[in-house]
Parts: C-alpha cells; structure tokens; sequence
C-alpha cells in the first residue's frame, strides 16, 4: 500500500508514531525553531543537488520561501522552513538540511538528514529562473 505517490511519506509517519510510542530515540520527531533570515539570501541556496551520488533534490525560492522536491517526498514541492541561516527543516518529513557557504558565500555543498540516515550532497546546477 504505500508504493505510490506520497508512499515514504506514509512509511515515515507510521515509524514516527512507533518511534514515539516505544520511546525509541531514532524516527522522533525532532524539535526545532524557527530563525528569520533576509529573504534575499535565500537565492544562493537554490539549485540541483546530488545527495550520495544517488539522490536528486532541487531547491526552489517562490515568494520568499525555500522548496525541496524529491519524489519519494510526494509530487509537490515541500516547504523548507528556517532553523538558522543555513540549517533547514520540513515538518512533512523528518528532513533537514543544512547548506555550507564558501569563503565567497556561494553554496556548493550541503549535508542532508533524514531521520538517522545522513548523506553528503553536491550542488550540480543552479536553480531556473
């Protein structure tokens, strides 16, 4: 039942809720709060990522607001909210990301987190404008 659209979102949910149940320390959701950043530098962070030379994600600015999409993650883009100036959260998934700035401040890298699973990522191509 969950091989469809929006099937990891479901699997992710059910190992939410026994995580919590059972007090298991990995699947909780995790607490997080929300930073404030300058909208406009929100644009470096746009762009095709390569996360463990396997996964793509593109990340998207719209009327100031940061989006990921990944398929497993559902059809639609999920909204990005902020923790710091380059750490970000969804609360659809237990997802984080966080973006690392070069000496110039550009964005060529960043680490993502989906729940216990960690995995490096590579900025491919910029974002369409």
């Amino acid at each position: 039942m969950t091989d469809g659209a929006g099937g990891l979102g479901l699997i992710l949910e059910i190992q939410r809720a026994i995580a919590e149940e059972y007090g298991w320390p990995d699947g909780r959701m995790e607490t997080h709060t929300l930073a404030r950043v300058d909208p406009a530098t929100l644009r470096v962070y746009t762009g095709v990522y390569l996360f463990s030379g396997l996964f793509r994600m593109v990340v998207t600015l719209d009327n100031g607001q940061l989006y990921l999409q990944y398929g497993p993650f559902g059809d639609k883009p999920q909204k990005l909210f902020l923790e710091s100036e380059t750490r970000f959260f969804m609360t659809s998934a237990p997802f984080v990301i966080d973006f690392r700035r070069e000496a110039d401040g550009s964005v060529k890298k960043a680490k993502g987190r989906n729940g216990p699973e960690e995995l490096d990522g590579e900025k491919i191509a910029e974002a369409n404008s």
